[in-house]
């Protein structure tokens, strides 16, 4: 067997790496913060695969594997169906999948939507100030202080006077009960943590797409030399979870 260089799936691939650099970062970066020094795992991963399955293919290559590989790319498990409309299980579950994610990240927007009209609500209800054009220095500054007088009063004896909030009535905040602020506070910190989730889901959205874009295309090639990726989830000892993806080029 010898290789080549195809230029259209080489270029089709850098813009699928690219988005996959940024995706599995953000997944990373925002999921668990004690994954952050991993964060340079996901480019070593995406360019072992790009090295060896994507970078060069075999001169057998047809339309067909090309046209199978587009296809799960832009709708996961379309590919599989093009290939054999007959026998498309394995492109089912990429269906599936593709569905359940995007039925949760739309799920974590509705509930994220409705946690931030709850906070911003209960703030104008109990702490006497408007929040809902506010930056977010001042929603949580609310989080973590029962009155505006108690905020400065902590910034001006930690000497950041550049943190201090001007005393008027759009800043003058006072909640009615300490059970109020921590119920405010409460309410801010699972929207952030549903937030920080929808990269999350991007991310896996991807990475389905490309998995599925190799098996399509795998499937429309002689049995001979073609890539297989999977992934592993794993939960380490001290309780940070993720997935090992394997990558295998036969030929």
């Amino acid at each position: 067997m010898y290789l080549i260089v195809n230029l259209p799936l080489f270029r089709l691939s850098a813009i699928i790496l690219l988005c996959l650099i940024i995706a599995l970062n953000q997944l990373l970066f925002y999921t668990d913060k004690s994954l952050k020094s991993m964060k340079y795992l996901p480019i070593i991963m995406i360019l072992i695969l790009f090295l060896s399955g994507f970078q060069t293919v075999s001169a057998q290559e047809t339309n067909d594997s090309k046209g199978a590989f587009l296809r799960s790319m832009l709708v996961p498990g379309w590919g599989h169906y093009y290939n054999n409309p007959d026998d498309w299980n394995r492109g089912k579950v990429h269906l599936a999948t593709e569905i359940a994610i995007i039925a949760s990240y739309i799920g974590f927007q509705r509930r994220s939507s409705t946690l931030k009209t709850d906070y911003i609500t209960l703030a104008n209800l109990r702490s006497g100030v408007d929040i809902q054009n506010r930056n977010r220095s001042f929603q949580i500054a609310l989080s973590d202080f029962r009155s505006l007088e108690d905020y400065n009063d902590f910034q001006l004896r930690s000497r950041n006077w550049n943190r201090l909030f001007e005393v008027n009535n759009e800043n003058n905040w006072q909640w009615q009960s300490e059970q109020d602020r921590l119920n405010y506070s409460d309410l801010r910190t699972r929207r952030d943590r549903i937030k920080n989730q929808l990269p999350a889901l991007f991310g896996l959205m991807v990475v389905n797409r490309v998995i599925s874009a190799i098996s399509a295309y795998n499937r429309a090639r002689p049995p001979e030399n073609s890539v297989y990726v999977s992934l592993v989830p794993f939960i380490h000892n001290n309780g940070a979870n993720g997935a090992i993806t394997k990558v295998s080029y036969r030929f």
